[in-house]
């Protein structure tokens, strides 16, 4: 039986994609020569949209896991998540390669034989689903084990730390790094909170005020908030808890509905974004769009409305929902 959606996690997964779509737009016009005078801009407005986006996404999908009783369960959902994030992550490896090496006009460009690396060394902006499968794997075990949850946030405050003092490969150091978050988001679904309580909020928000102070004049590499480190690690997990307050208190106008409706389709507009932002920028900036805020602006709205026309297309056509959801078609074909 399907599970009925949860409105404000569609809402905050909808308003979160528009975030990352964004940061990623300035970022790349902020490693495009000739924008340094508008450095102090693109900086401060990574800074922030950085400390939260990523964080939030994963206790997103801590809020939503469902923990496993026995090892066949436990195996059956992990051969679920691996068919419908690693197969939209191949296909988009390829893809982002592609047109990057035919594009022109790339700020990291990524070899060929990147691709051959693909399942030790995730490519630009898909480390997400790479990170987010192995995260499911590491959970779903320690539930296995009946481990209790505050046993368990032990465990992951250790890791996080240990990925921080140890050299370790790829995949056990970004697991280990971000897996807090995402128990973070499965604590907040399982504990008793009052929402209600501002007193929470206020506590929250300065405490983090005073983190991205503290940030900002003991770190010269300030904006660089992207990777959860042991520098930024008390703003980005303060942001979970002020994202969700706001997420659950946010009134069903227009604008709710509108981001609501678009939840369900974030991990298409997450892996859509990333190559069509850097094709418009390409595109503007040879027929002259050079002002630094008309190019942000483009490239924001362009390729937004160019994901949405992709969402589109993945309910009308059963090629394309494929490759965002290959896991349903696979299991009808079973049947």
């Amino acid at each position: 039986m399907k599970s009925k959606r949860i409105e404000w996690i569609d809402f905050g997964k909808g308003i979160t994609i528009l975030f990352v779509m964004l940061v990623h737009v300035i970022e790349g016009v902020y490693k495009t020569s000739g924008y340094e005078n508008y450095d102090s801009i693109s900086k401060i407005l990574m800074a922030i949209i950085f400390t939260f986006i990523m964080p939030v996404f994963f206790a997103l999908s801590g809020y939503l896991y469902h923990g496993s009783n026995n090892v066949r369960t436990y195996l059956t959902g992990l051969g679920k998540k691996a068919v419908n994030l690693f197969i939209p992550y191949i296909i988009f490896s390829v893809v982002y390669v592609v047109l990057q090496h035919f594009g022109g006009n790339v700020n990291n460009l990524y070899s060929w034989n990147s691709l051959i690396y693909i399942f030790e060394k995730p490519i630009g902006y898909l480390w997400f689903l790479y990170v987010l499968f192995f995260i499911f794997v590491f959970v779903g075990f320690l539930d296995l084990l009946n481990m209790g949850m505050y046993a368990q946030l032990i465990i992951y405050l250790l890791s996080f730390i240990a990925s921080q003092v140890i050299n370790m490969p790829y995949i056990f150091r970004s697991t280990l790094t971000w897996v807090i978050c995402f128990y973070v988001g499965y604590l907040l679904k399982n504990i008793t909170i009052n929402w209600e309580n501002k007193k929470i909020l206020i506590i929250l928000v300065v405490l983090l005020c005073i983190d991205c102070i503290y940030q900002y004049n003991g770190n010269t590499d300030w904006f660089h908030t992207n990777v959860l480190s042991l520098n930024n690690f008390i703003t980005k997990i303060i942001s979970i808890p002020i994202a969700f307050y706001y997420f659950n208190h946010k009134k069903n106008t227009t604008f709710f509905r509108y981001f609501k409706g678009l939840g369900k389709y974030s991990l298409i507009i997450y892996l859509v974004h990333a190559p069509v932002t850097s094709i418009i920028r390409v595109l503007l900036l040879r027929i002259g769009f050079t002002n630094y805020f008309v190019l942000i602006l483009g490239i924001s709205v362009i390729t937004w409305f160019i994901s949405l026309f992709v969402c589109w297309l993945s309910n009308r056509y059963t090629l394309i929902d494929a490759v965002f959801s290959p896991y349903k078609y696979i299991r009808s074909v079973k049947k």
